[in-house]
Order: structure tokens, then sequence, then C-alpha cells
């Protein structure tokens, strides 16, 4: 069973498949636990078992290779993998070089330090780096990768998806370039700088400028990922091949993704294909209504940056954590997978899904590797493998049809990757222009208006605007908000007035870019457009937006009048113009001199309506309690509403999703606290049933002995199935209240308000 990708969606055996899979170490559990703990997590709905293989347990002395257990039976990795199949899973395998994982030098053989020190990497002194390190292209390096990945794949070679085995997908290292970033210490080993002199002459680019190094290490890091393919490919290790992105901030109980685009920027040289997937490790700690946008838009900058038939997948998704402060509640699986799926995720690896214990002290920090996993060392289920196991059974009933849709955007997003090319804090070169990105990015940008558009329960695509070789087409994305500061190289500018010229409709601010990313003056954007620049700016304003008469500005910039403008916002005080739209060639640009920071609930209702002006028709789909974030997936195989509750208090609403102006559909919804729903509709298959769900306002699964469960709340409510097919079939309710009626194909359950909220099972008769 072979696994490919398209549409950015995996594909098992030529069926469309939601991977849905988690973290288990071999080398971390006793060899006579392994059977037990593979069915422990297979009974979670797990599909897919990912391991690192690390290179410092089966070659712990040089050329000295072990992974029939001979030297310690947790080395036995062949038993593990036949294991592994005989259990029903696939395997996803991840043997580095670099595996991270709390391991003794990030799992590189400490040998290899030893006997070549060549190869480690330089710090800005000139010393070792201060993280160990190696230098990723050294030649000495890659010919010792090279023959780990030899050693391995004939190793392994039976367990090949090719020669009938479990393994169906292979990571090439882990976090490339993290070490770097986070020391704050970039590699100044000699071959590297030779090799940075040979791309400033090769690139005629400044030497001296922040940029020109970002955009080396840029080239360097893609260089060193497409080295591991190519040895991946030349061993048969089974693609796809997943390269992961770091980037998600630890700040104590909470977690932040405002630096995860920095990962995505730091491998955006890596060239794409329908063979190669850069997959996110989303990492959001304890997930609430402020945090919940990190998610999303983690989600949607991992699609954007993909080729268009790369997975959108996160072989690394939360369902622990290291350290046992804070505790990681089952409520914050729940919601971080639901809103991630919600935004466009078709798979996830739970990381770790099962605890381990660390031999023969590999681990740095001592033997525990605990992880807060829903499955414990012992086997025994903790109260988040219940939230594992609930939705394991959706994407087994419906993942088929999930992984077939998509958001419908009201607006685009733009993803702007040298404004997270940011990750060099060694350099001093622009210090001051890189202060005013990070803070604009940040404030404004991030945790600002793209918060707010989703927030608001705007339907949102990211597309990347700066892509090689990429034209935006407004046919395909017909409004792009493009949160600027004043700084934007050349060709982007130049992309973008292509794009309104053709036909697009723009939006940018709080800045117009009128300055390149050196500072010098470039003002492509400004002058294609027909602009103008602000005539002042200011902090803590006021303006009357839309409707809107009193909406704070932490930041603004005004406009001089025009007569093609339409006026969309202007200062309370002076009325001088803040926002703007004019005709510009075929298209339109919007000009948002507003700084939008994401401080208040009321600003939601303000850029809904600003953007129903922008689009001139209302959203898609409006949630009557805004507290409650709604997305909508459609597709060819039906569509799927998603509604969440990020608060501690029960939350009730009626979702509205107007398809036309005459059809409208209208979901009473009741959430508990913490809680999401997925829901399906428009005639959705539920997997191993002739039934599809026409309209539900509560979950459905498949339940055991040819049984459906409705998941449903303590509030009235009903679901419509529809019996497909020649077999015939009847469903019974032998559990739960409720009035089941039937109409030719039409089976329509419906029940009334119950605190019990007893689960309705309706068994399938044929």
């Amino acid at each position: 069973m072979a696994l490919e990708m398209r549409n950015r969606a995996f594909w098992l055996d030529g069926v469309p498949h939601f991977m849905y899979g988690g973290e288990l170490h071999y080398f971390r559990l006793p060899a006579a636990r392994w059977a037990e703990q593979l069915q422990r997590l297979q009974a979670l709905g797990i599909s897919i078992v990912s391991t690192y293989v690390p290179w410092l347990w089966h070659e712990s002395r040089s050329q000295e290779f072990d992974f029939m257990g001979q030297t310690h039976p947790q080395r036995n990795l062949q038993l593990f993998l036949s294991m592994a199949g005989d259990a029903g899973l696939k395997v996803f395998i991840r043997p580095g070089p670099y595996v991270m994982a709390e391991l003794r030098q990030e799992g590189i053989p400490s040998w290899l330090l030893a006997e070549y020190p060549e190869v480690v990497a330089r710090g800005s002194d000139g010393g070792p780096h201060p993280t160990g390190a190696v230098s990723y292209l050294h030649p000495t390096f890659l010919s010792l990768v090279d023959r780990w990945y030899a050693q391995l794949a004939s190793a392994i070679r039976p367990y090949f998806v090719e020669s009938g085995g479990p393994i169906v997908m292979t990571q090439v290292d882990n976090e490339i370039g993290m070490l770097h970033w986070v020391s704050g210490s970039r590699d100044t080993h000699p071959l590297v700088l030779a090799a940075y002199r040979e791309f400033c002459q090769t690139t005629q680019e400044d030497p001296e400028a922040y940029w020109t190094r970002g955009r080396f290490w840029r080239q360097y890091r893609a260089e060193y990922v497409a080295h591991l393919i190519r040895q991946a490919e030349l061993h048969g290790f089974p693609g796809p091949y997943v390269v992961n992105v770091h980037g998600f901030r630890d700040f104590s109980f909470y977690s932040r993704g405002v630096d995860y685009p920095i990962g995505l920027s730091q491998l955006s040289g890596v060239p794409t294909s329908s063979s190669m997937v850069l997959g996110g490790d989303f990492y959001p700690g304890h997930v609430t209504y402020d945090n919940f946008h990190d998610l999303a838009l983690a989600t949607l900058y991992t699609r954007a940056v993909n080729a268009v038939d790369a997975a959108t997948f996160s072989p690394e998704f939360q369902s622990g954590r290291f350290q046992d402060r804070p505790h990681v509640n089952p409520s914050d699986l729940e919601l971080s997978a639901r809103v991630s799926i919600a935004h466009g995720l078709n798979g996830i690896n739970w990381y770790m899904l099962s605890s381990g214990e660390n031999p023969d002290d590999i681990g740095v920090f001592g033997r525990d590797h605990g992880w807060q996993a829903p499955v414990g060392l012992d086997g025994e289920y903790r109260a988040s493998a219940t939230v594992v196991k609930h939705l394991g059974m959706l994407m087994r009933d419906f993942g088929e049809s999930l992984v077939q849709t998509a958001v419908e955007p009201d607006i685009h997003m733009g993803f702007y990757s040298m404004y997270y090319m940011t990750e060099d804090a060694e350099t001093a070169s622009h210090a001051d222009i890189i202060e005013h990105i990070v803070y604009q990015r940040e404030n404004m940008h991030f945790d600002g208006v793209y918060r707010l558009l989703v927030a608001a329960n705007l339907q949102v695509q990211a597309i990347w605007v700066d892509a090689p070789d990429n034209r935006l087409d407004p046919t395909g994305c017909p409004i792009l908000w493009m949160a600027t500061t004043r700084y934007m190289d050349r060709q982007s500018q130049e992309r973008l007035a292509d794009y309104v010229l053709s036909g697009g409709t723009l939006v940018i601010g709080p800045e117009i870019p009128t300055e390149d990313l050196n500072g010098g003056v470039c003002r492509v954007l400004l002058d294609a457009l027909d602009l103008t620049q602000a005539t002042t700016t200011g902090y803590r304003g006021v303006a009357s937006i839309g409707s809107w008469d009193s909406v704070y500005c932490p930041t603004y910039a005004t406009f001089g009048e025009h007569p093609k403008q339409r006026v969309l916002g202007r200062l309370v005080h002076n009325h001088e113009v803040v926002a703007f739209d004019k005709p510009c060639g075929l298209g339109r640009v919007v000009v948002m001199g507003v700084g939008w920071s994401a401080l208040y609930d009321s600003y939601h209702a303000v850029i809904r309506e600003l953007v129903a002006t922008i689009r001139e028709r209302p959203p898609v789909l409006t949630s009557e309690n805004a507290w409650v974030h709604v997305v909508a997936r459609q597709g060819v195989k039906g569509n799927f509403l998603f509604a969440h509750n990020l608060h501690e208090t029960e939350s009730e609403t009626v979702v509205t999703l107007s398809l036309t102006e005459t059809d409208v559909v209208e979901w009473p919804i009741s959430l508990k606290p913490r809680q999401g729903l997925m829901l399906p509709y428009g005639g959705v298959a539920i997997a191993g049933t002739p039934f599809l769900v026409e309209f539900t306002t509560a979950e459905i699964s498949r339940g055991a002995e040819n049984t459906l469960w409705i998941h449903r709340s303590p509030r009235s409510g009903y679901a419509t199935l529809r019996k497909v097919g020649p077999e015939p079939s009847e469903l019974r309710m032998i559990r739960g209240s409720g009035i089941l009626s039937t109409h030719d194909n039409l089976v329509t359950v419906r029940w009334e308000h119950d605190h019990e909220a007893i689960p309705i099972h309706l068994k399938v008769f044929n």
C-alpha cells in the first residue's frame, strides 16, 4: 500500500486518507512491551506509528551497527517494525541524522564529534559552536550520514512498503537550523565562510547586508535537505519525504506561534514537490481564545508554502509536554486538533502518544521521558487518550471525505517570508529596520489584523506572496490582505502591483511600502498604483470606520483626499482619511492606515463589516454568538462545519451559512466548556455504512456491532441521514431518547432538551 500526496492530502493505496498517527519510541520501551503498546495505540484509532531511529543508539561505536538487538534488546528495530505491521499499523520513520528528542548530542553519536572534530560548526569567536552542532555540508559529515543511511536501509529494506512492509513515509533530519537560531549563533566554519563568499560573488549581493546572509542560509539549508533526500531516494526509503518546521515558543503556561513563521522562512529555500512536504511542529501549550489563532495561522502558512499537491501535515502535534509544568489538559488536545483541522490540516502525528524511559544514559535529562503522553509507560490510558480516541473515530469515519474539502475563503491573507528572515541575532547591520519589522509583524500583523480575520469568523486562506517564480493570480485569489510595513523588496512590490493592475483587490497597511529592505527608496508599489505617502502618522487615535463611529487605533496614518477614492475611515477629531480604496487598472487597492491590534473583541464586528464592504457581499459564515469560532470546509464529497468553544463556560449559538442569497443553512448549536464539534453536511458518507449525513447538530460516529452513535448535547437538535445503495437496510433506535422518522431514503432523528444527554445509538439492520 503506497502513500502519495495529491491536492494537499495523503492518499494511501489510491484512497484519500487522513494521516492519523502517534509517536512511540521503541528504544524507550522494553522490547517485551512493544506488541501490547502498539495495540494500545491502534485501539485509539491510530493508523500510523511514528518513531525516531537514533543514530547514536544504533551505531554507538564507529562502524558497529546493531539493528537486531545483539547488544541491547531495545535496538531490535527489525522486530519492532515487524510487530507494527502485525498490529495493522503503518510506520513513519525519522532517521535523522539529527533527531533532537532530548537525546545527547541531539542524536549524533559522540564518537563522531570526538573522532572528526573538523565537522563541528564554529561560533562567532571561531571556537566550537556553543551547541556542539555540526556544519551541515561538511563533506566528512555528509559521508558519514551517507554511510548511516546506507546501513539503516540495508537492515530494514524488507520493511519498506515497496517490499510489502509497513514503512510508508520518511522524515529527513529534524528541526533544521533550530540550534543556530535558539543559541543566537550562526555557523562560521571556514568552509561555510568560503561558501558565503562564493554566494556573494555569484549573486553580486553585498556581503555586509543582513538580507544577503539570510538568503545564503536559506540556500545552504536547501542544499543540505536536497542531499538527504537524494540519499533517501538512492537507498529506497519510502516517500513522501518530510521536513519538519520548528518555531512555537514556550512562554511557560502558554506557548505561542508568533515565531513559527521564522521556521518556515528558514526553510523557504527548500524546493517543495509532490513527494516532499514541509510539516509543522505545533506545540501551543494551553489553548485558549487568546492564542488559538496561532494554530490557525500556522496551518494556513504551512499550507501556503508547500506545493499544491503536498499534504498539510503536522509531524509533531502536541499531545503532551516534556516538562510536567504546565499540565496539558485533554481540552488542550481537543481544541488544538480541531482548530488546526478546521483550517486545513489533513494529517496529525501526536507527539508523544506513548511515554518511555531512556536506556543507557542516552537522555539529556535522565531516564524519565513521560511527556504527559496519553498512553503511559505501563500501557495505562490517561484522560487525554479519550480525546485521541474520539477524534480517531471521526477521522476513521469521515477522513476520506474530509481531506477532499477546503475552506472557501472570504479573503486571502499574505505570508511574506522576508518579514520573518530575522533569526540571525549576531548581525548589527540594519538593526533599526529589523526592530521595526519585528514590532509590526508581531503586534499589527500576526497578533493584529491576521488574528482579527480569524477570530471574527471570516473564512481565510493564505498565499505566499514572495514565493519563487509565483505570479499572484486574481482568479484564484480575488482579494488579498497583505499586512505591510514601510519596507519591502522591489520584486515583491512589483508582484503586488501587477496583481492589482491585472484585476486583484489588494488591502495594504498599516504602512505603505516606500523603502526596500535595506532602507533605500523603493516606491514601485506606490507609484504603480498612483498612491501618495501618508501626510501624518500618530498614536492612540480614534476613527470612524463604516458604521462604527469610535474605533480605537493604536497607530494610524492619514492621507490626502483623492477624487477617485472611496473613503472607508476617518479620524474623529479632524476627519482626516485613515482608510480608503480606489480603482487601479483592472483591480483595486485598499489602503488601511489603521494599525490594527486584537486587544478588543469589538473589532471583530468592525472588520467583518469592512471585509463585506470590500467584497461587496457579506461573509458566508456567521455565528450568532461571536465568541464561538466557526469554520466551514467544502468539497466534492460533502462539507463540514467546525465550531469551537474556547471558553470556560457553556455556549450556545446559531450558525448561518449563506451559500447563495436563497440557499441558507442554519445550525442551532450547544457547546460544553472548551469543546469543539465537527459536523458533516451536504451528503457526507459514513465509512462502512450505507448512509450519508445530510445535516446534523451533533457529532456522529460508527460504533460497534453495526451501530451509529449520535453524540448529542443537552440541547434539542436533529440529524438527517440519507440511505444509498441497492441493499435494503433500516435504522432503529436502541438507546437514548428521540424520535426517528423515515421518508423514502431519508431518516431523521430528533431529540428534545435533556440534561443527561445520553448518546443516541442507532442499529443498522440489513
